[in-house]
Formats: structure tokens, C-alpha cells, sequence
């Protein structure tokens, strides 16, 4: 008996293991289907496409203002040495916004329109670089920083004069951001209900009950 009784136990045994297994399984919640993409028109990709560099070339105009302070003060040579905190502050901030760019051009998150697509990938992969870059550039002594010649500078300005042009965005960098400031500042300032006319009572001027009565 025992010896019969051992494989039937092991049997069960097994069975139930089976049925348990099968019915967490069952019972496990189920991952959530990746969402598709959002389909970007013509017109709202350039959008998108300028809130995602135009911050980044905002930091870029700041470590200029830094590197000629950085050369000015190594012109002048001296024995003190120079700080560099502020240039590397700022390279930070381009890595910071070089990176959110790059995350916001993603063309897994989006579909861009077919002409734009490979442009603005291409422009996404010299942002990646560039983060990189900036990091790196940011640990430079003055002299180094000084002196350093970026690497892709001109890879990277073809690949955004090929996306302003595949978004019909204007060629200039500097206009395009200056229209997309311009829209932005319109965009934050709160709609304004029109000043009421002194003598108004809210239905209209008396000259124009007037009329309505004498059409009526």
C-alpha cells in the first residue's frame, strides 16, 4: 500500500502544482498594449519640433556669454587661476536640454510627417551627441575650454537645416525660435475681457438699442 500510494501522491501533487500555476496565471493581471504613437500633421510637428530645440539653443547662447568671459580672462594671462564654474553650469544646461530635446523627438513616441522623419532622427542622434559632449567639455580647465573645438558642430547644423526645411519652418535658427518665443509669450498671457464703455448697462450701447428698436 504505501508503495502504491507514493506515485499516486506524487501524481496529485503534481496536478495540483499544475492547476495552481495555471491559475495564477490566468488570474495575473495583463500588461497594457504600448500606445501608438501620436500622429503629428504638418503643422503641429513643427511645433513640436521647435518646443524641443529651441530651449536647447537658449543654453547654447549662454555658454557663448561664458567661453568669451573664459578667453578674455585667459588673454590676460596671470598667475590666479580662473574659475570655470559658470561655463560649467551652463555646458550643463545644454546636456539637460540637449537630452529633454532628444527624448522629445523620439519617433517612437510620435509620427512624424514621412518627409520629416529621417531629418529630425538624424537631428535627435546629434542632440544624443551632444549631451554627451557637453559633459565631457564641462570638466575642461579655462585654456581647455578655451581653446576646444566642438566635434559635429557642422553634422549638426546640416541635420537641423534639413528638419527646418522638411517642417517648412524658416531657414534662419534664430528667426524660427524668435516666431516660436513670440507664439509662446501670446499663448501664456491670459484672455482679457473687453473694458466696459462708461454709460453701459452690459446690453449694449444706447444707440444700438436704439436701432434694434427702430428695426423692430
Amino acid at each position: 500500500m504505501r508503495q502504491t500510494s507514493r506515485p499516486c501522491s506524487a501524481l496529485l501533487g503534481a496536478l495540483a502544482c499544475a492547476l495552481l500555476a495555471g491559475g495564477i496565471a490566468a488570474c495575473a493581471p495583463q500588461s497594457e498594449p504600448a500606445p501608438e504613437p501620436e500622429v503629428l500633421s504638418a503643422t503641429t510637428a513643427g511645433g513640436v519640433y521647435l518646443d524641443a530645440v529651441c530651449p536647447v539653443n537658449a543654453a547654447w547662447d549662454e555658454v557663448d556669454v561664458e567661453l568669451d568671459r573664459l578667453r578674455i580672462a585667459v588673454a590676460r594671462g596671470g598667475d590666479e587661476e580662473i574659475d570655470t564654474s559658470r561655463f560649467a553650469d551652463a555646458m550643463e544646461r545644454v546636456a539637460e536640454a540637449s537630452s529633454d530635446a532628444g527624448n522629445r523627438l523620439d519617433t517612437e513616441q510620435q509620427s512624424w510627417p514621412a518627409q520629416a522623419e529621417p531629418a529630425v532622427e538624424s537631428v535627435r542622434e546629434t542632440l544624443q551627441a551632444d549631451r554627451k559632449q557637453a559633459l565631457s567639455v564641462a570638466k575642461l580647465d579655462a585654456e581647455e575650454a578655451a581653446a576646444y573645438d566642438w566635434k559635429g558642430a557642422a553634422e549638426a547644423g546640416e541635420a537641423a537645416a534639413e528638419a527646418r526645411a522638411a517642417l517648412g519652418l524658416p531657414e534662419d535658427p534664430v528667426t524660427a525660435c524668435a516666431q516660436w518665443e513670440e507664439q509662446q509669450a501670446e499663448t501664456a498671457q491670459p484672455e482679457r475681457s473687453p473694458t466696459p464703455q462708461s454709460g453701459s448697462t452690459g446690453g449694449g450701447s444706447d444707440s444700438e438699442r436704439k436701432a434694434g428698436d427702430s428695426n423692430g
